[in-house]
C-alpha cells in the first residue's frame, strides 16, 4: 500500500505537468515568432487608411503573436435577438447610477465601463470593463515587452479625483488578429492583476450573446479620449468625449468605404460592424478598443471594439468596429480557461505544504 506522502508527491507532479490551457502572453513575456510582413504597421497607413490606436507607443517589431487557442470554446445561451440576448458576465452589467470627432464632453459617471490603457502613465488605447478581472480591448493596440496599467473611474484621462490604475496580469491577444491589408479579429483580453471595487464610477458593460444581431439605424454610443482632428496636432482629448453613431447594413458600409478607397476589394468582412452618423463624428486615433454600446430598455449593451477607419470623421466614411457577437464565445471560453487554471495554482502551494506531513506520516 503507498503511503500519505507518496500518495501527495505524485498528485503533486500530476498537477505540475498539466498543460497550460490558454495560448497568452504576459507583458513581461517574448513575443513569438511570425513573419516579418504581417508585423508591419506600415500597411495600416497607406492613402489614410489607418487603424485608430495612437500608435506610437513602442517600435513595430514588438508586436506579440501568441499561440492559438487549442480548446474549443463554451457554447453560450442562444435565443432570439433582443434586449435580454445578452451574455450576463456579471450580474447588474450594462447599468448606469449616476473629443470625439464632433462629439461632447461625457457627464461624470456617465460611462462607467470606460477605461484607458496606458503604457508608462500615457494613455494608448481605451477599452472597457466586463467583469470585475477583465477588460476588453482592441488586439492592434497591444505591444510586447510593456508593462500595462489600465485607469478606470474618472472621466479625466490625467486626473485621478474617482479613479483608479490597476496592473495587467495577463494579456490575451485573438490567436488570428491579423494586420494585414484589412484588420481582422481585431480584439484583445486583459486580465487585472487584481478584481476592482464596483461603485458609482466604475461598473462592467454587458456583453451579447453569439445570436444577437443590432438592426440597422439603431443609434448607439461610441466614447474615448482620441484625436478630436484627423490632422490635429492634440494627440488626446483630456476629457471623455462621447458620440452617438448609427450602425450601418454591412453590405452598405462596404459599398461606402469601397467608394471612398476606390477599390473593388471587399473590406468589411465578417466579424465587423460599422456606424455613421454625419461628417465630422466619428472616433479616431486613440479612440481603438473603446466601446460602441447601444441601449436596450435599460440595459447597455457594447455591440462592438473600435477597430479602423479611412481617415476620421470623413464624409459618407463609416469607422468599422469588431463585432463583439462574433467573438463571444472565443471572450467567455478565455476567461474560464484562466479560472480553472488560477485555481490550479492556488492550489500547488497547499500541496507542498502538505507534502512534508505526508511524508511525517508514513511508516
Amino acid at each position: 500500500m503507498a503511503s500519505p506522502g507518496g500518495r501527495s508527491l505524485r498528485l503533486l507532479l500530476w498537477l505540475l505537468l498539466l498543460p497550460l490551457p490558454l495560448g497568452a502572453s504576459s507583458p513581461s513575456s517574448a513575443p513569438s515568432s511570425a513573419p516579418s510582413s504581417e508585423r508591419a504597421h506600415a500597411a495600416l497607413g497607406v492613402c489614410g487608411y489607418r487603424a485608430w490606436g495612437l500608435g506610437s507607443a513602442a517600435p513595430e517589431s514588438e508586436r506579440p503573436w501568441p499561440s492559438r487557442l487549442s480548446e474549443e470554446p463554451l457554447v453560450l445561451p442562444r435565443g432570439s435577438p433582443g434586449p435580454s440576448s445578452h451574455a450576463v458576465l456579471t450580474p447588474g452589467c450594462g447599468q448606469v447610477t449616476a473629443k470625439i470627432l464632433g462629439g461632447e464632453a461625457a457627464e461624470e459617471a456617465k460611462w462607467p465601463w470606460q477605461v484607458s490603457l496606458r503604457i508608462n502613465q500615457k494613455h494608448v488605447c481605451g477599452g472597457s470593463l466586463i467583469t470585475q478581472q477583465w477588460v476588453l480591448t482592441a488586439g492592434h493596440c497591444i505591444l510586447s515587452h510593456l508593462s500595462y496599467t489600465v485607469k478606470m473611474g474618472d472621466r479625466s484621462i490625467h486626473k485621478e479625483n474617482t479613479s483608479v490604475v490597476v496592473p495587467i496580469r495577463n494579456v490575451i491577444v485573438h490567436p488570428q488578429l491579423s494586420v494585414v491589408g484589412t484588420i481582422q479579429k481585431d480584439l484583445a483580453l486583459l486580465q487585472l492583476l487584481y478584481p476592482v471595487n464596483f461603485s458609482m464610477t466604475i461598473q462592467p458593460i454587458c456583453i451579447p450573446q453569439k445570436t444577437f444581431q443590432v438592426e440597422a439605424g439603431t443609434t448607439c454610443w461610441v466614447t474615448g479620449w482620441g484625436r478630436q482632428e484627423e490632422y490635429g496636432s492634440k494627440l488626446v482629448a483630456h476629457i471623455l468625449q462621447e458620440v452617438d453613431q448609427d450602425i450601418i447594413h454591412h453590405k452598405r458600409c462596404n459599398e461606402m468605404i469601397q467608394k471612398a478607397m476606390t477599390t473593388n476589394k471587399t473590406v468589411v468582412l465578417e466579424g465587423m460592424i460599422c456606424g455613421y452618423k454625419a461628417a465630422g463624428k466619428d472616433s479616431c486615433q486613440g479612440d481603438s478598443g473603446g466601446p460602441l454600446v447601444c441601449k436596450f430598455q435599460d440595459t447597455w449593451v457594447q455591440v462592438g471594439i473600435v477597430s479602423w477607419g479611412f481617415g476620421c470623421g470623413r464624409r459618407n466614411v463609416p469607422g468599422v468596429y469588431t463585432d463583439i457577437a462574433s467573438y463571444a464565445e472565443w471572450i467567455v471560453n478565455v476567461m474560464n480557461q484562466a479560472a480553472s487554471l488560477y485555481s490550479v495554482v492556488l492550489l500547488i502551494p497547499l500541496l507542498c505544504l502538505v507534502l512534508p506531513l505526508g511524508i511525517l506520516m508514513a511508516p
